[in-house]
């Protein structure tokens, strides 16, 4: 249970990652919304600042142009001397000298002053100057040219616009008029003076196309998506800066609407204003682009900040592995396991006093298990010196036999059997012998049993060739071999089979007998200490194996009721030290 529990845990370097991350990825979230809403903002404001600029910087060219035109109407409007030409009264042949002289000069001169091509026209009341006109047509209305040209006003007295134009003398008026609408004109009309009586002598007018004025109404300059548009004092469209454009409301929805961002500008002199429309999604195509490299930088930022709490925490937990690792190993009875340790800090003293205990307790160890393993090894000698006799004596009894009746070739094999077995038993007094020693001393013990019972035992020594030379524990297959012997023959013969082998790090000894076999209940007899146990030599055996090799190797017995029993010894593959003969 408390194994299962153990698998669920969290190892330290999760934490560690964990809490790291906690403290850094709160921070820089935290850090990385303030810093989109405020940039967001600042970004917003900004823009619209630009924008505001860009409006007033067209604005001013508007200006600009509007005030060229109202300066080439000044000139009419404001010399005398020509206004007291106009005043006056002449003979046809003064008329034609004082009309080509210097009154059209003087138109022409102010035709020429402003950068946009201007037609200016001079309407006057009284027919002392002769008229002087063009023949206007479709073309030159479109294209738009420099012409003036003088009329009189009784071509217009009947005009419905003419009629109801209200200005005073020194008040002028931008109006659509005639076919000024149809190809694009608009009009500056203000009146032209008698500076002797203060009475008005006629009309100027000064046509201009709206494209002339407005020519720097460009909506690139204020970015994808925006549009620009010239609105009169009605808030009707006079001018779109894209051919063919319109209102994408009325003025009532273009106040309300959330689509768009509106910024006006009037433009002085003149009764109309700039009216830019800029998308909000334009502000939101810049906040999106803040967000980016918002966030951008925070997952950078997460990024490095997780490879360096990485880099860290795996540093420390790995040091604190090292200790988790050796103290696993300490339990599973790896004593001669160190921490090898540069640093210095905490974790040098701990594996300093970890490397001491392990000292420590490994010298204590080895005490206890030296003390145990004589006493182990003192209950062996004893064992052999309760079994010899009896060997001895049987095997005596047995030569007696031979001996009266006259077998002297068994006689004589059996001798040699013995003494082969001695001195194989007795060994120099080495307690770890090889697999092909310990091979030997049961077959031997084997042959000089089959002399005894006339053959009559069959079996079989089978052993994987690298493992002939690996170490076992001296005479731990014999007390098996006795065993079957002793309690497992019930037939006329009986069949033996050990067999030596690998598998994986581990060297296994099978003994296979046909014999009697045996319930599980005297199995676990076998392998119980005290009172209630049986079979000292096996168990023996099993516990002679675990003192040197572990409490993971030993005896297992596997049986069954008239098939027969499989005895297993299992222990590590280990080389034999080597030793001056």
């Amino acid at each position: 249970m408390q194994h299962s529990n153990r698998r669920r845990f969290l190892p330290i370097l999760y934490k560690l990652l964990i809490s790291n991350l906690a403290l850094v990825i709160i921070p820089i979230i935290v850090i990385g919304c303030y810093a989109y809403i405020s940039s967001a903002r600042s970004v917003e404001e900004h823009t619209r600042n630009n924008l505001e600029v860009a409006v007033s910087q067209i604005q001013s060219n508007v200006e600009y142009r509007v005030g060229e035109i109202i300066r080439s109407s000044d000139e009419i409007y404001q010399d005398q001397g020509l206004s007291t030409l106009l005043s006056g009264y002449y003979l046809d042949w003064e008329k034609y000298q004082v009309t080509t002289q210097y009154v059209m000069p003087r138109l022409e001169s102010a035709t020429n002053l402003p950068k946009s091509k201007i037609k200016l026209s001079l309407y006057l009341h009284a027919p002392t100057i002769s008229e002087f006109y063009y023949n206007e047509t479709e073309q030159s209305l479109i294209a738009g040219e420099r012409q003036y040209e003088i009329l009189h006003t009784s071509r217009i007295v009947d005009k419905a616009w003419y009629q109801n134009l209200r200005i005073g003398y020194d008040e002028m008026k931008w109006q659509q008029i005639e076919n000024d609408a149809k190809y694009g004109y608009i009009s500056l009309l203000r009146h032209a003076i008698n500076y002797e009586t203060f009475q008005s002598i006629g009309l100027i007018r000064a046509s201009v196309k709206l494209k002339d004025i407005f020519e720097d109404v460009d909506f690139n300059q204020l970015g994808e998506g925006t549009k620009l548009f010239v609105l009169d004092q009605h808030e009707q469209l006079l001018y779109s800066s894209s051919p063919g454009g319109s209102l994408p409301y009325t003025a009532e929805e273009l106040n309300e609407s959330r689509d768009y961002l509106k910024i006006s500008k009037p433009i002085h002199n003149i009764p109309v204003q700039i009216v830019a429309l800029v998308p909000n999604a334009s502000f939101k195509d810049n906040s999106q682009k803040v967000r980016n490299v918002t966030i951008i930088i925070c997952v950078i930022s997460i990024l490095v900040m997780t490879l360096v709490s990485f880099i860290m925490a795996r540093m420390f937990s790995s040091r604190l592995s090292k200790l988790v690792v050796s103290l696993e190993a300490f339990k599973e009875g790896e004593l001669q396991r160190r921490i090898q340790y540069t640093g210095n800090d905490e974790f040098a003293i701990i594996a300093e006093s970890f490397n001491e205990m392990a000292s420590t307790t490994e010298q204590l160890i080895d005490e206890v298990y030296t003390s145990k393993l004589e006493k182990k090894e003192a209950e062996l000698q004893i064992l052999h010196s309760k079994i010899n006799p009896h060997f001895l004596y049987n095997t005596f009894s047995s030569i007696s036999r031979m001996a009266k009746l006259g077998e002297i070739d068994k006689l004589h094999e059996m001798i040699r059997a013995l003494a082969k077995f001695y001195r194989l038993t007795l060994n120099k007094g080495e307690m770890l012998i090889q697999v092909e020693k310990e091979l030997h001393i049961v077959r031997t013990y084997l042959d000089i049993q089959n002399i005894k019972y006339a053959e009559r035992i069959h079996y079989q020594l089978e052993a994987e060739p690298e493992t002939l030379g690996l170490e076992t524990v001296k005479f731990i297959l014999q007390p098996f071999v006795e065993n079957v012997l002793e309690h497992a023959w019930y037939d006329d013969e009986i069949k033996i089979h050990i067999k030596v082998k690998k598998q994986a790090e581990h060297v296994h000894i099978e003994v296979h007998d046909n014999g009697l076999g045996m319930k599980q209940e005297i199995i676990d007899a076998i392998f119980t200490e005290g009172a209630g146990g049986i079979g000292y030599g096996i168990r023996n055996v099993d516990q002679r194996i675990k003192l040197h090799y572990g409490k993971d190797y030993g005896v297992s017995i596997r049986s069954e009721v008239g098939t027969g029993t499989v005895v297993t010894i299992v222990f590590p593959i280990k080389s034999p030290p080597s030793r001056q003969e």
